[in-house]
């Protein structure tokens, strides 16, 4: 909810409510070894990471991120309770109990970062048209812009553009030619 409210509506059970810090902006949910959903890692618009344990919306664990808003995150493995939280100023965090001071910042990527994955230690950026890929030390393996054809094709219509007005120009300022086909008619 907006007010920072977050509501479990199980199938059979009573419903169950929370109030967070700040307006959750990002989920992840947790399988546990029943293959039921078990638990909650929630991101907030302040930068905070909380752990929820399901149905009985209990708080496991808590985490603080520097950068603004947590816009994506991922698990790191599924054996240990370690997450990637991507902020808003392009930082990736890993945050979990068992990493050390409980939050490090392994790199920070040029612009907000709207979705993240991690597979096989190399971790995959998508940041509005562009994608990366960095590995878990933050040295940057590649980068593709997907807004490079765009700027591409405006750049040759504003060349074609120039062109046309350049020949339009050319136009204005020439004498007009006689039309010396047209009869004439006294």
């Amino acid at each position: 909810m907006d007010d920072g409210l977050i509501q479990w509506r199980p199938n059979i059970g009573p419903n169950r409510r929370m109030k967070l810090d700040a307006i959750a902006t990002v989920m992840v949910v947790l399988k546990g070894p029943s293959l039921s959903i078990e638990t909650a890692v929630i991101g907030d618009a302040q930068g905070g990471v909380t752990l929820l344990s399901l149905p009985a919306m209990e708080v496991i664990d808590k985490f603080a991120v520097e950068g603004g808003v947590v816009r994506s995150m991922c698990t790191v493995s599924s054996s240990e309770s370690s997450f990637l939280a991507a902020t808003q100023s392009g930082q990736v965090w890993m945050v979990g109990a068992n990493v050390p001071q409980r939050g490090i910042k392994l790199l920070t990527h040029d612009g907000p970062i709207t979705s993240m994955r991690l597979h096989e230690n190399m971790i995959y950026i998508q940041s509005g048209w562009t994608r990366a890929s960095y590995s878990m030390d933050g040295a940057q393996a590649n980068c593709f812009d997907g807004m490079k054809p765009f700027h591409e094709k405006a750049q040759q219509r504003a060349n074609r553009r120039a062109k046309i007005m350049e020949a339009e120009q050319r136009k204005t300022t020439l004498p007009q030619p006689l039309m010396l086909d047209l009869p004439v008619v006294a």
